[in-house]
């Protein structure tokens, strides 16, 4: 048996399995996989911003072994849940609002961000960034946190102590980087050079 690991919900050298999943998290699993990364895995297409039929991805749902009861307000219940929302309902159709790897680019309106916004990560990873500029790596945008604690606790995801770095949105503006606002607590954007990025702590 694999040991487990951090997306297992495990921490290293722990031997315990995690505890099964509610159904609440596992829609919430499945929904961020598809609306993410795969939608074509649930036979659904996407439109130029990411935005699912609901009543599609409804269906996508049901043949997901234990969401074959999943109702369209719970649905709906997830989407609009309170605090910082990963998903967005416009209409009758639903997206995951940041996180995308889908090969098609997202598109998002551009807005004007903070004076200041901040990026947590791995101490080693920072000093790359601080020399060679913030990029999405794997994702579509770079994503950034409103506030210092809000990075740091992203940062938590990869390390214990991480780094939280300073982007001056001026600076990168000038630089042709384009912010826009995918939720209360996240922004994305374009490409970040270093001269525009400071370590914060």
């Amino acid at each position: 048996m694999r040991p487990p690991s951090r997306r297992d919900g495990g921490r290293p050298g722990d031997a315990r399995r995690p505890f099964p999943a509610t159904e609440g998290e596992r829609l919430s699993r499945f929904l961020a996989y598809v609306l993410r990364h795969h939608p074509e895995e649930a036979g659904l297409t996407l439109d130029d911003q990411a935005f699912a039929d609901i009543d599609e991805l409804l269906a996508a749902i049901h043949t997901r072994s234990g969401l074959q009861n999943v109702t369209r307000e719970q649905v709906l219940d997830l989407v609009n849940e309170q605090g910082a929302p990963r998903f967005e309902l416009l209409g009758n159709r639903v997206r995951a609002r940041y996180g995308h790897s889908l090969p098609q680019r997202v598109r998002y309106e551009p807005a004007d961000p903070p004076a200041d916004l901040f990026h947590g990560t791995e101490p080693q990873a920072a000093g790359e960034i601080l020399a060679a500029g913030l990029n999405p790596v794997q994702r579509q945008y770079v994503h950034l946190s409103i506030d210092m604690p809000a990075a740091r606790e992203v940062g938590r995801r990869r390390c214990e102590e991480p780094a939280v770095l300073r982007i001056d949105t001026a600076c990168a503006a000038k630089a042709g980087v384009r912010f826009y606002h995918a939720g209360p607590a996240v922004w994305l954007s374009d490409p970040i050079p270093p001269e525009c990025i400071v370590r914060a702590e």
